[in-house]
């Protein structure tokens, strides 16, 4: 008869977890860097959430698309931020 193999979905090795929480809250405003100053500096995509700002570095062009569309029309889209200290995790643009 063959071995039996025991197979499992876990990570051979659990990478060391931050231990900053991940909050959400819904952004109030946007600024979008086209041009990154100082050059050396990552263009980033800034989304004011809880009353401060947040980053998002190298937004695609998507993501900008999109976070501009939605602030473009704020009665039917909203954007929802997961964020982890100042930088930015996760977002969605949703409707209302």
């Amino acid at each position: 008869m063959g071995s039996s193999v025991q197979q499992s979905t876990a990570p051979a090795s659990v990478d060391k977890v931050s231990t900053t929480a991940v909050k959400n809250g819904i952004a109030t405003a946007y600024w979008l860097e086209l041009q990154a100053y100082p050059s050396t500096n990552t263009r980033a995509l800034w989304l004011n959430v809880d009353n401060d700002w947040r980053y998002l570095s190298k937004p695609s062009s998507n993501i900008e698309t999109s976070v501009q569309n939605a602030f473009a029309n704020p009665d039917v889209f909203q954007v929802k931020v997961w964020y982890s200290g100042q930088k930015i995790v996760g977002l969605v643009v949703m409707t209302k």
